[in-house]
Parts: C-alpha cells; structure tokens; sequence
C-alpha cells in the first residue's frame, strides 16, 4: 500500500529536531572555542604548544554553521543547499583541522575531535540534504496544483 508523501512526511519533525540539536551543538562549541581557546587547543593536540591564532576564528566559524543548521531547521526547502555546504565543510574541516591543527599527528582526543564533531554527521547531513530536496519538490507541486 502506498501512504500520501506530503511536505510533512518528506521532512518530519524529527529532521528538523535534529538539525536544532546541531546549531545546539555548535553553539555550544563555538563558545567554548572562543572564549577558551587555549583549553580547547591543549585538550584537542595534547600539547602545551602555542595557541594558533586560528583557532579563535574556528569558534567564530562554528558560531556561524549553528545558523547554518537554525536555518535550514526553519526553512528547509528554501535553504536546501546549506544542507550540502554544512556537510562539506565538516568534511574540509576535519581535513583541514587534521594537516595544519594536528599536524597529522593524531592523539586519542584528537581522533574523538574528528570523528565526533566531523566525520560522524557527515551521512547524517547528507541524508537531510536530500530530504530538504524532496520536501522543496513536494512544497512546489503543491504551489502549482493551486495556481492552475
């Protein structure tokens, strides 16, 4: 049997939940980075190196991806596209984070750094992308079912 897909079955409230988790999330980390960034660069490199004055402004770029996700959490078929760039940066992120950050030397937490704030919501981000693209269609064939 096959149930109606409507707006609301394409792009649950679970969805949206979950990408208000993600700005909860990213604001959470933004403002530890930013306004502890020498605890944050200790615990993540294991080191007592010299902070890197980049890493204020990883803080700053986090703060910025939590609108991202607040965003796309309200309107998900006008900023479907945020979706795709939320993925991709957490994917040159990490990448970045592990060449120039890490100096591709990797501690435990390290690797719990990349995976838990970068690799792990990347299939998630994915997936909602494309449900933010579904949802985008059914909206428009709605609009245009009553226009005609």
């Amino acid at each position: 049997m096959n149930s109606i897909q409507t707006p609301q079955t394409i792009f649950p409230n679970w969805i949206r939940g979950f990408l208000l988790i993600a700005a909860a999330y990213n604001i959470l980390w933004g403002v530890f980075i930013g306004y502890f960034p020498e605890a944050f660069f200790q615990w993540v490199t294991e080191s007592k190196d010299e902070l890197p004055d980049i890493i204020k402004w990883q803080g700053k770029g986090v703060l910025l991806m939590a609108g991202v996700y607040l965003a796309c959490a309200i309107h998900p078929g006008k900023l479907w596209y945020l979706v795709f760039l939320a993925a991709f940066t957490k994917v040159a992120g990490g990448i970045w984070f592990y060449f120039i950050i890490l100096d591709q030397e990797v501690g435990d937490k390290g690797i719990f750094h990349l995976l838990m704030n970068d690799a792990i919501w990347v299939p998630f981000l994915i997936f909602i992308g494309f449900r933010a693209i579904a949802y985008k269609r059914a909206k428009d064939e709605i609009s245009a079912d009553h226009t005609v």
